[in-house]
């Protein structure tokens, strides 16, 4: 009350003051915060960034987990050298929840398999890579597909998944009986625990479900993250059902698994979902977690200062984000019935509850591309339609986060600046929590969305970075020139980017290495395969420092400059100023 009594002062002291003393004040408030801002753009620092940006050694730049069992052997055409397990490989065995002591089933190590569709690589730093090459081991993701008939209500076992909502319980049943009965092409795992202790369990649905497959992408669904919205929690369940029984019947889900690792979570807040009861389309009962926080406004943010306390559920989806290099992803909710793209929040964060305006990525080509993807393949999301009057309608059935209504701490916002993963999110339904009845008209619905989405994870460009010896380079960061967002290379050297067709620059960079930059074209019909030779800088340009950094991304490489955190002057001045410009202006 005392602070409202002061503003109100300070306010009519305001409205008091000569024409000449106000310009002379907001002149100087002005000049004062675009110096703020002049020094950080000096110093290398972002403007506002969030204090949790996973600068602990957990997140950006700490060990692998240890392995101790035996290397796994490679068997690839290319080379028959022994390939120690991934971080990827450790973290799913160091969070398997199962027995897991026969790895396939007869007590030997999976072996790695690794592509041999594609033999096109750019070892001469003089030849250009321009070649777009394809192989009969890839069937392209563009082709037409009809769902086969096969679903989790009728199996040749008598082994079922009703078209019901399933609590913490059952779900977890569900999940260990289909890994138990399908080991071969499913790993069951938990990332971490909720407010409340139930486990975060994430299921691997692929032909090599417990090892990484090398120059093969991983992706990955997230659903009920917000505890009342249940619609993607059951139809995830689903999916795994249709995946497992689809896989030796129907030749494209078979190219599916055999090319990509598919990780579903789904239930991210499984406390909230307990206390969500069905038949309830609007309200928050269950959104939140045990504590009362919202996961998706709880993400680190590019734009805006998060303050909000991190949570189990979402430190957990962190660290998995962070151990494992997702190229794509899907966050399923619910209340509305549109495919929305990053960015969610949006730099004029002084003025963002003004007005609602599209915050645009550098990969907004790809993000509608990707939105359109699911969005036409559902039989009613490409239309637009609101949910109910007064709810707004989406042309062709997408739309960008922020123009739709920005917000602070989103995940999909996180996954794209942080890591390089490019996520949408996907609302399922204008009911958050409908009867169960209307299950298996949204199973149907999104059968089809659900499947042609993961396939884009193989449109663009992939391939490894190597040294002139043709040993991998692990976490080379590569940008695509013109598009101010960076990422890197796995372990194996790996890399991948979704693009549309068209013809591209890559810039590749590694602390010791020269810099390549290389051409390359993308078609439509099927991934582009680049292998980029990196040698050593000369002995007199000691290493190569790239002279500009990637503007948005935070994976942590080599020419990402330190980022600001609470304890920055700047950064707090910068705080300090807009809360300031926000009071007198509005």
């Amino acid at each position: 009350r005392v602070e409202q009594v002061w503003i109100l002062s300070r306010s009519k002291e305001a409205a008091e003051m000569k024409p000449s003393v106000w310009r002379a004040s907001a002149t100087f408030v002005i000049l004062v915060y675009l110096y703020v801002l002049a020094v950080q753009e000096i110093l290398g620092e972002e403007v506002v960034v969030t204090s949790s940006h996973l600068a602990g050694p957990a997140y950006h730049t700490g060990p692998a987990l240890q392995h101790t069992g035996p290397a796994l052997q490679h068997t690839g055409p290319a080379s028959h050298h022994t390939v120690p397990i991934t971080h990827q490989d450790d973290y799913v065995r160091t969070h398997h929840k199962l027995d897991n002591k026969d790895i396939n089933g007869n007590g030997q190590p999976h072996q790695y398999v690794r592509g041999t569709a594609f033999e096109a690589s750019v070892d001469d730093p003089d030849v250009p890579a321009t070649r777009a090459v394809g192989g009969p081991s890839y069937r392209p993701y563009s082709v037409d597909y009809t769902p086969g008939s096969a679903t989790g209500s009728a199996l040749d076992d008598g082994y079922g998944l009703e078209f019901k909502y399933h609590n913490y319980d059952q779900m977890t049943r569900y999940l260990r009986t289909t890994s138990s009965r399908y080991p071969n092409l499913t790993a069951l795992y938990s990332i971490g625990k909720s407010v409340q202790g139930r486990d975060l369990w994430v299921m691997v649905v692929s032909a090599s479900p417990y090892e990484h497959m090398i120059g093969k992408p991983d992706v990955k669904y997230v659903a009920n993250m917000h505890g009342n919205e249940a619609v993607g929690r059951e139809l995830m369940l689903h999916l795994i059902q249709y995946l497992v029984n689809s896989y030796n019947t129907d030749n494209y889900i078979k190219w599916l698994l055999d090319n990509t690792r598919i990780h579903i979570l789904p239930s991210m807040n499984p406390d909230g979902f307990e206390v969500a009861r069905e038949g309830q389309c609007d309200g928050g009962q269950g959104r939140y977690n045990a504590r009362g926080f919202d996961l998706n406004r709880n993400f680190p943010d590019y734009f805006k200062q998060n303050n909000k306390r991190g949570q189990p559920e979402t430190d957990a989806v962190k660290e998995w984000t962070s151990k494992i290099q997702f190229v794509l992803s899907g966050g399923l909710h619910g209340g509305a019935l549109v495919a929305s793209y990053p960015f969610d929040n949006t730099p004029n964060s002084m003025f963002q509850s003004y007005a609602s305006t599209p915050s645009i990525t550098p990969d907004d080509d790809v993000f509608r591309h990707l939105s359109l993807t699911y969005s036409r393949n559902h039989p009613t999301m490409h239309l637009g339609q609101a949910c109910k009057q007064g709810t707004p309608s989406f042309k062709n059935g997408i739309t960008n986060g922020a123009g739709w209504y920005p917000l602070t701490g989103g995940m999909q916002d996180f996954n794209y600046v942080w890591y390089g993963c490019m996520e949408v999110t996907l609302e399922l339904s204008c009911c958050k929590y409908p009867a169960a009845g209307e299950l298996p008209k949204f199973w149907e619905e999104n059968r089809l969305p659900l499947i042609k989405f993961l396939a884009e994870a193989h449109r663009g460009v992939h391939g490894f970075v190597m040294d002139d010896n043709g040993n991998p380079i692990e976490k080379a960061s590569l940008k695509v020139k013109g598009r101010d967002v960076g990422f890197q290379t796995t372990k194996y050297g790996e890399f991948w980017r979704i693009l549309l067709p068209g013809i591209y620059k890559l810039e590749v960079y590694a602390d010791g290495f020269a810099p390549r930059e290389l051409d390359m074209m993308v078609v439509d019909e099927h991934p582009t395969l680049l292998n980029v030779t990196l040698f050593p800088a000369k002995r007199q340009e000691n290493f190569y420092r790239p002279p500009q950094q990637h503007y948005y991304h935070h994976h942590g490489p080599p020419l990402t400059s330190k980022p600001s955190s609470d304890n920055s002057i700047f950064g707090s001045l910068t705080s300090g100023f807009n809360t300031l410009v926000s009071g007198l202006f509005g």
